[in-house]
């Protein structure tokens, strides 16, 4: 179920981050996604493009790199996992806190998918310390 749970959360988040990243970088405006670049605090890069290309690779291709870790059981999947939900948390943090965005429809879901994944990735470590004790 555990394993089942974090792929699942995985290939959400890869998709949204994914789809994100791509409409942030296409269309550096923001328009594409609802936003308008006046959001953007005066010291920031004129546009959404950098914003987009974290988004695309931490919150999208990432996770869903990610997926295939947890899917071929490589030993290193619960660290990999654990990543992207601090990543995730994380960015929200910066959105909130640096460039002073407050989008809770956004915010609140990332927040619940990045701390599910950090306490799957808790989950898995304790599997396979349990593991290890038994041999």
């Amino acid at each position: 179920m555990n394993k089942l749970s974090t792929v699942a959360l995985l290939i959400l988040l890869g998709a949204a981050g994914t789809f994100n990243g791509m409409s942030l970088t296409s269309d550096p405006s923001g328009r594409s996604l609802g936003l308008n670049v006046g959001m953007l605090p005066s010291w920031h890069t004129w546009d959404y493009r950098i914003s987009g290309l974290f988004v695309l690779f931490f919150l999208g291709l990432g996770p869903l790199i990610c997926v295939a870790a947890v899917l071929v059981d490589a030993s290193e999947a619960a660290v990999y996992v654990a990543f992207v939900g601090l990543v995730t948390i994380g960015w929200v943090v910066w959105q909130i806190v640096v460039l002073d965005i407050h989008a809770p429809r956004a915010q609140v879901p990332l927040t619940v998918l990045g701390v599910a994944l950090a306490v799957l990735a808790i989950g898995q470590f304790r599997t396979r310390a349990r593991d290890r004790s038994r041999q």
